[in-house]
């Protein structure tokens, strides 16, 4: 997701994001480059037990905030934003992939959004490249590839006018993602087609290369793949484990780090099964609770690393921490 313009109601209404013209369906080697020539912006260091992680922040966008209440009366999120002192109508994110070093592997969790730029977008994507530079890692260094669902700000990253962008690395993807993403977008000239086409060009490069993985996969030791459905159908999170030390990433589970804490049942306007995503946020809120794990959040606010709490409406709080 990159600079999006959204028809609240429809957002409301849990209806599609916006709508793309036909041949936007039919072809997304148009797509900007401009992304991944962008420079770094932002990149966080720590460790967790043996691992080495370094969260990249890959791009910045700005939704109506009507899409993170679709299921609520108009004006909900608003009343909400309004008592944390947020801005309302519309809402700035983010989106930051994860570099995990363990042993001799170096693994990516998602590849942030790439080269893809929307219709009518602004480019401010792609930093992923220039912060894996940063640190000294080239593309070709990297051993794994993790891609937690089909949406394009996480696959996006992963291929480039037709090639592999980690070249010698192992690739993975949840096998229902897999099977949804890679089937022809639909006529219907609608998001969830736009966001089919765009995984359809990324994901033809490494599909005959990708493993499949289930629910409690290790991707390498200490990397296990937690099925978390709802955001989309095969939605997986991921637990990083190291010398007794717990990181839950919760990926797209929780999109905004206030909504979807704070009023866990309200449904996301692009959610293929809001009700199975409401009991993912409880189950795996209530695990970072009980367990008392550094979370993590794909689109909370940079570097996205923090603790739940449990309050006592049975909604959750979201604090983050320093981890420098």
């Amino acid at each position: 997701m990159s600079y999006l313009t959204v028809n609240r109601r429809k957002a409301l209404l849990g209806g599609a994001l916006l709508t793309a013209a036909p041949a936007l369906l039919s072809s997304t080697t148009a797509a900007n480059a401009a992304g991944t020539d962008l420079p770094m912006r932002a990149i966080a260091r720590f460790a967790l037990g043996d691992m080495r992680l370094t969260v990249i922040d890959d791009l910045l966008f700005t939704v109506p905030t009507a899409i993170f209440g679709a299921n609520q009366p108009e004006g909900s999120v608003d009343a909400l934003f309004a008592k944390y002192g947020l801005a309302q109508e519309f809402a700035n994110m983010q989106a930051q992939v994860l570099l995990v070093e363990t042993g001799d592997a170096k693994v990516l969790i998602d590849t942030g959004m790439g080269d893809i730029t929307l219709p009518d977008a602004t480019p401010d994507n792609g930093r992923l490249f220039a912060g894996l530079a940063a640190v000294g890692v080239a593309p070709e260094d990297i051993t794994h590839v993790l891609l937690t669902h089909g949406h394009y700000d996480h696959l996006g990253g992963v291929s480039k006018d037709g090639q592999p962008c980690f070249p010698n690395a192992a690739h993975f993807m949840p096998e229902s993602e897999l099977e949804y993403w890679t089937a022809a977008p639909g006529a219907d000239a609608n998001f969830e087609n736009l966001m089919i086409s765009y995984a359809n060009d990324k994901l033809a490069p490494v599909k005959d290369i990708i493993q499949t993985i289930n629910d409690g996969d290790e991707i390498v030791p200490g990397i296990k793949a937690i099925a978390a459905p709802g955001h989309t159908l095969g939605h997986m999170a991921v637990m990083l484990t190291s010398q007794g030390e717990s990181l839950l990433h919760v990926i797209d589970a929780a999109v905004h780090y206030i909504v979807g804490t704070n009023e866990p049942t309200w449904a996301l306007g692009i959610e293929h099964d809001p009700a199975a995503a409401v009991e993912t946020r409880r189950k795996l809120f209530g695990m970072a609770v009980e367990e008392n794990l550094l979370v993590a959040g794909y689109h909370f606010p940079f570097p996205g690393i923090g603790r739940m709490s449990l309050k006592d409406d049975g909604s959750y709080l979201y604090t983050p921490v320093s981890v420098a």
